[in-house]
């Protein structure tokens, strides 16, 4: 078999403490006028934000800015792409969560492009495709989970059809990503722990995914043993510099990784499940992940026991439990994932208000986009199963993004 496969990431990456300071002169090398996108007021808060857009004046670079409460729909990536048309922004800072930054390069896109967002969301819009060069995007990522500053989509929500799905182009890329440790170490525990949750969801699922290739497997082997490792100390109280900055790099190779390798059914069955029952996305996948493994693990044996995905499953324990466990089978590890998305107080989908009512739609609109890759192809059934043993999950009080 001749080995051949394509890799694709941010044309500039910069990572490091402090690094975020390097975000307006890069910002005044590829335009004049600055759209900042950020989140809801914490930047504010700090003074972060006003020092921000004074290094940007410094430099000659006038801003507007548009703010993003919660995670992207398509009115609010409509209206931020109007206003970048109308104020004739031509560059694109933005600095927050994955919502955010997903937001803005949605804005970034449409800027230029014509028609509505929903021409371009993919399976429910109307099937165009982003041809004309985005305006270029900084992402500086403020949490450590989604790698959207690395990825070529924007997971919008559709509220009218109770869905998300994807604005996906290569051109989407950011021109740049900015990764500071110092910046994601000041996220609230709840945010950080989903957060985190889905950076490691998205390191397993490349390396289980049928897309995996051997760029994407340097990366998620040493980020799966460094994202579950750092969580366990932020669950344990024990955060510290070495942690954060640890748990940046597993989010930003995560974010290579599914750009490349695809994801499986756990993004599979996040998106109707958020779309549906406005579950934020971290913590769907914290929930989602040690069933959805448990179950995938269980099909492999019955259906393909000699397969490259159970071996890789089998390396999966082995790089997440200790090595005092005797019991080192990919079972465990299923009992540690959910181990450890309880003791972070991730809680169980019921309180998100999810019920067994929910669950042949979700099933349902499961089966485009990540479920392709997934390792095995999983029966409504056992998709079924995932989503109840999910419900029972103990957990502790629902939280956001």
């Amino acid at each position: 078999m001749t080995l051949a496969f394509a890799f694709r990431t941010a044309p500039e990456v910069l990572f490091g403490a402090g690094k975020s300071a390097e975000a307006p002169p890069i910002v005044a090398r590829l335009g004049a006028r600055c759209l900042l996108v950020t989140g809801r007021s914490s930047l504010e808060r700090s003074g972060k934000l006003a020092a921000l857009e004074e290094a940007l004046g410094w430099r000659g670079v006038e801003c507007g800015r548009f703010s993003v409460e919660g995670e992207p729909e398509v009115p609010v990536v409509d209206e931020g792409a109007r206003m970048a048309r109308e104020g004739r922004f031509d560059v694109v800072l933005a600095v927050g969560g994955g919502s955010v930054i997903d937001t803005a390069k949605a804005i970034a896109a449409l800027a230029t492009n014509p028609g509505p967002a929903m021409d371009y969301v993919e399976a429910v819009g109307a099937g165009r495709n982003i041809d004309r060069a985005p305006l270029p995007l900084v992402a500086v990522p403020t949490t450590a989970g989604s790698g959207s500053e690395v990825t070529k989509n924007s997971v919008v929500r559709v509220p009218e059809l109770r869905v998300k799905r994807s604005i996906r182009s290569d051109l989407m890329v950011p021109r740049v990503a900015i990764v500071d440790p110092a910046l994601i170490a000041t996220a609230p525990r709840a945010v950080a722990a989903s957060s985190g949750l889905d950076a490691l969801t998205h390191l397993v699922e490349a390396y289980l995914s049928k897309g995996a290739q051997p760029m994407t497997d340097v990366l998620v082997v040493p980020g799966m043993r460094m994202a579950f490792r750092a969580l366990t100390a932020l669950a344990e109280g024990r955060a510290d510099e070495a942690s954060w900055e640890a748990m940046s790099l597993a989010a930003l190779w995560g974010g290579i990784a599914l750009a490349n390798a695809g994801l499986g059914a756990v993004h599979g069955l996040v998106a109707p499940l958020g779309g549906r029952c406005a579950v934020p996305h971290g913590a769907g996948c914290g929930c989602l992940l040690p069933a959805t493994f448990r179950a995938n693990v269980a099909a492999l044996r019955a259906r393909a026991p000699e397969g490259r995905a159970l071996a890789r499953a089998v390396e999966v324990a082995d790089l997440i439990l200790p090595d005092t466990h005797t019991d080192r089978s990919p079972e465990r590890a299923a009992e540690a994932f959910d181990g450890l998305r309880e003791k972070l107080g991730v809680p169980p989908l019921g309180a998100y208000g999810v019920t067994e009512g929910d669950l042949a739609e979700i099933i349902a609109g499961s089966r485009a986009g990540s479920m392709r890759n997934n390792p095995i192809e999983l029966t409504d059934a056992e998709l079924d199963g995932i989503l109840r043993q999910t419900l029972a999950q103990s957990g502790g009080e629902a939280a956001v993004d």
